[in-house]
C-alpha cells in the first residue's frame, strides 16, 4: 500500500498542475480569427447592364483595369457577431446581403495619404446568406480587385489583447508566487536560526525571471525604452541561469540530486504524455516541439530557453519548502521526544526522592523497634519481645513492593503505578504473564507501557471521589505477539480530532498530547495499532498486539 501511494501522490500532483496549465491556457489562446471572404463569381457590368463574366486569380492593383464589377460570394452561417473589413480607396463600393443595401462609399486616395483607407461595417449577430459587392473603379492604380473582404469576429483585438498580456503575467505570475514561497522559507531559517543562504540566487533567479519574461513581451508599453530594452536583453536571461547554476552547486546534498532527478523523470513523462495528446488532438504544443530543432539550428533557442529556467526555479523552490519543512516536522518530533524523555527522567527522579525519603523514614523507625527489642531482651521479656518481633514482621511483609512478573522492567512499571494509584485513591490491579526477557526493546516497551499507564492514571484520577476509581492491566504473551489490555475508569469525556484521534485534554496542548501518537507508533513499529472502546459507561479501554521482533523476520 504504501509503494501505491508513493506513485499515486506524484501522479496526482502532475495531474492537478497540467489540469492548471490546461486551465489558464484558455485564457491565452484566440479561438476566433479573422476568415476571407470567398468569391464564387465575378462579372463585370456593360454600359448597357449586361454582365460579363470575368476571372481573377488572386488580388492586385492592375493598372489596365476600369469599368464595374461585381462579385458574389457567400456569408457562412455561425460566425456569430462582428464586421466586414476591406479597403475602399480608389473604388466606388456598393454592398447587398441577401438583396439589401448594407453600405455603399466612394474613397478617392489624397494627396501625399500613405495608408489606403478601410471600411469596417457591423453585421447584425448571426448574420449569414449571399454577399454581393459592386464596385466602380476610380483610380485603377490604387483599387484591389477582387476585393480582399474579411470578416472580423467581434472584440477581436479586446481578446487578442488580453491573450497576449495573459501570456506574459502567467508565468511571471507564478513566479512571483514562487519568489514569495522561498523569501518565506528563507525568512523560516533565520527565525529558526538555521539561515539557507543558498535561497538568495535562487530569488535572484526568480526575480529576473519575472522581469525578463515582463520586459520583453510588454516594457514597451510600461516601462521607459532604455529601460524596457536594457532588461529584454539575452544578457539578462543568460544572469538568471548562472544564478541557478550557484544555487545548485551550493545544494550538494544527495538529498537534493535524488528529488531533482524524481523530479526531472516526472517533468519528462508528463511532457511526453502532453506531446502524445497534443499529436493526437492537433494541438499547437506537438507543433511547437517538433519545430523547436530548426529553431535551435537556426540560433533561435531564447523560448527553450526561457521555460526550462522557469521549470528548474519551480522544481528547486519546491524541492527548497519540502527540505524546510521535513526538517521542521523533523525537529518538532524530536522536540516531542524530549518533552516526553525529560518527562520521564523527571518523574523518575521525583520516585526516587520519595522512596528515599521513605526508606531513610522506615530505618529511622526499624531503629527505634530495634532498641525496644533490645531493652525487652535485656528485661528477659521473652513473651512482649515475640509479639514486637511478630508486628515488625508484619509491618515488613505490608510494606514490601510487590511483584507482579519476573520480567524486571515491566515489573518496576507496573509497581510505580501503583503506587501512584494508590496515593491517588485508584484501586489498581495488574497480570503480567510475560518471561523474564522479552525481544521487544526496552526503550519500546517503557514509551509504550508508560504513556499507557500515565493517560489511564489521568483518567481515572478525573473520575469523581465518590465513583468506582479503578485501573486494571493485563499483559500476557498470546501466539507470537505480546498482548496488552489496559482498563481505567473516567469521567466519560473524550477530545478527538477531524480524523477521530484522540487529543490530550489538559489546556497546554503544545506541551502535552504526545503519548497517543508515541504509543501509535510504537504500536504501527510492531505490525500493530492501538484500539481504543468504550465497553460501558465510565470504562475506558486501550489495547494492542506487537508482533515479537523474531516473528516479524519468518
Amino acid at each position: 500500500m504504501k509503494r501505491c501511494f508513493r506513485w499515486l501522490f506524484p501522479a496526482l500532483f502532475l495531474l492537478a498542475a497540467a489540469a492548471m496549465i490546461w486551465f489558464l491556457h484558455l485564457f491565452v489562446k484566440v479561438d476566433r480569427s479573422m476568415s476571407l471572404i470567398d468569391w464564387t463569381s465575378a462579372v463585370r457590368v456593360l454600359p448597357d447592364g449586361a454582365e460579363e463574366p470575368v476571372f481573377f486569380d488572386s488580388s492586385s492593383n492592375t493598372t489596365d483595369l476600369s469599368g464595374t464589377y461585381r462579385f458574389t460570394g457567400t456569408l457562412p452561417e455561425g460566425l456569430g457577431r462582428g464586421s466586414l473589413l476591406f479597403e475602399t480607396t480608389g473604388v466606388s463600393l456598393s454592398l447587398t446581403l441577401d438583396g439589401k443595401d448594407i453600405w455603399q462609399s466612394r474613397a478617392d486616395m489624397p494627396d501625399g495619404a500613405v495608408q489606403m483607407a478601410q471600411a469596417l461595417i457591423p453585421l447584425p449577430g448571426d448574420a449569414s446568406g449571399e454577399l454581393s459587392l459592386t464596385c466602380e473603379i476610380l483610380d485603377s492604380s490604387m483599387a484591389i480587385l477582387p476585393p480582399l473582404v474579411r470578416f472580423m469576429p467581434a472584440d477581436l483585438d479586446t481578446i487578442e489583447t488580453t491573450a497576449f498580456a495573459n501570456r506574459g503575467a502567467f508565468p511571471a505570475g507564478a513566479a512571483a508566487l514562487a519568489l514569495i514561497l522561498v523569501f518565506g522559507i528563507f525568512l523560516l531559517g533565520i527565525a529558526r536560526k538555521q539561515p539557507d543562504w543558498s535561497l538568495i540566487p535562487l530569488m535572484l533567479a526568480m526575480f529576473g525571471l519575472i522581469i525578463f519574461q515582463l520586459a520583453q513581451l510588454e516594457g514597451s508599453y510600461f516601462l521607459a525604452p532604455g529601460l524596457a530594452a536594457l532588461l529584454s536583453r539575452q544578457e539578462v536571461g543568460v544572469c538568471v541561469f548562472t544564478l541557478l547554476l550557484l544555487y545548485l552547486v551550493m545544494n550538494r546534498k544527495r538529498r537534493f540530486w535524488k528529488y531533482l532527478g524524481i523530479s526531472a523523470s516526472w517533468s519528462a513523462a508528463a511532457l511526453l504524455i502532453s506531446y502524445g495528446v497534443s499529436c493526437l488532438l492537433g494541438g499547437r504544443l506537438a507543433a511547437y516541439l517538433n519545430e523547436l530543432p530548426r529553431e535551435l539550428q537556426s540560433g533561435l533557442y531564447s523560448g527553450l530557453f526561457y521555460w526550462l529556467t522557469l521549470w528548474l526555479s519551480f522544481v528547486c523552490a519546491v524541492i527548497s519548502a519540502y527540505s524546510v519543512l521535513s526538517a521542521y516536522i523533523h525537529q518538532e518530533t524530536r522536540t516531542q521526544r524530549l518533552l516526553l524523555k525529560n518527562h520521564m527522567v523527571t518523574e523518575s527522579y521525583r520516585q526516587l526522592k520519595e522512596r528515599s525519603a521513605k526508606s531513610a523514614r522506615e530505618r529511622h523507625e526499624i531503629r527505634h523497634q530495634l532498641t525496644a527489642l533490645s531493652c525487652l531482651c535485656q528485661k528477659k521479656d521473652y513473651q512482649a519481645a515475640e509479639a514486637l518481633l511478630e508486628k515488625l514482621i508484619q509491618d515488613y511483609a505490608a510494606k514490601s513492593p510487590l511483584t507482579f512478573t519476573p520480567n524486571l522492567t515491566v515489573n518496576t512499571i507496573l509497581q510505580s503505578a501503583a503506587e501512584k494509584a494508590r496515593q491517588k485513591g485508584i484501586r489498581f490491579r495488574a497480570s503480567a504473564r510475560i518471561p523474564e526477557e522479552l525481544s521487544v526493546p526496552e526503550a519500546d516497551l517503557c514509551t509504550l507501557l508508560l504513556n499507557l499507564l500515565d493517560n489511564a492514571l489521568e483518567g481515572a484520577d478525573r473520575t469523581p471521589v465518590s465513583g468506582n476509581r479503578f485501573l486494571s492491566i493485563h499483559i500476557k504473551l498470546v501466539d507470537c505477539y505480546l498482548a496488552i489490555k489496559c482498563e481505567n475508569s473516567f469521567d466519560g469525556y473524550l477530545k478527538k480530532g477531524p480524523k477521530g484521534e484522540l487529543l490530550t485534554v489538559k489546556e497546554d496542548t503544545l506541551s502535552h498530547g504526545f503519548g497517543c501518537r508515541q504509543m501509535e507508533e510504537i504500536a504501527k513499529k510492531y505490525q500493530s495499532v492501538m484500539l481504543y472502546q468504550i465497553p460501558r459507561d465510565g470504562v475506558f479501554l486501550a489495547e494492542t498486539a506487537l508482533l515479537l521482533p523474531e516473528s516479524q523476520s519468518t
